[in-house]
């Protein structure tokens, strides 16, 4: 009588059936190619606020060169116009300070 206690060429029974270790790989690469999404939209969403921020600045400060410019001087017309585009464009740069500062605390913020 013969009694060996491991045999060999016994296949190992399996703890996890294959099917459930392929959904398993599977949701592990959806999980990760949503990670890489999510870092490129953070990523982009940073590089949109800083170009919103840029844009409004330098209008800001065209309305006010054009708004020193000598002609406002002696034209009345002129210089209503450059007061009115300047101050659209500081209005405008306040909204959008503010929906930078908006999209920084729902968007990217939470991103991190």
């Amino acid at each position: 009588m013969s009694w060996i206690p491991f045999k060999i060429g016994q296949p190992k029974k399996q703890i996890v059936s294959k099917t459930v270790e392929r959904d398993f790989e599977r949701e592990y690469d959806k999980l990760q190619k949503l990670e890489d999404q999510t870092k490129k939209l953070h990523k982009d969403m940073k590089k949109s606020t800083e170009a919103d921020l840029a844009m409004s600045k330098a209008a800001v400060k065209i309305s006010g060169d054009l708004l020193n410019n000598p002609l406002c001087e002696q034209d009345q017309a002129f210089l209503e116009s450059m007061t009115a585009l300047d101050t659209a464009m500081r209005r405008m740069d306040t909204f959008n300070q503010e929906k930078v500062n908006q999209i920084q605390k729902t968007v990217i913020d939470p991103l991190k």
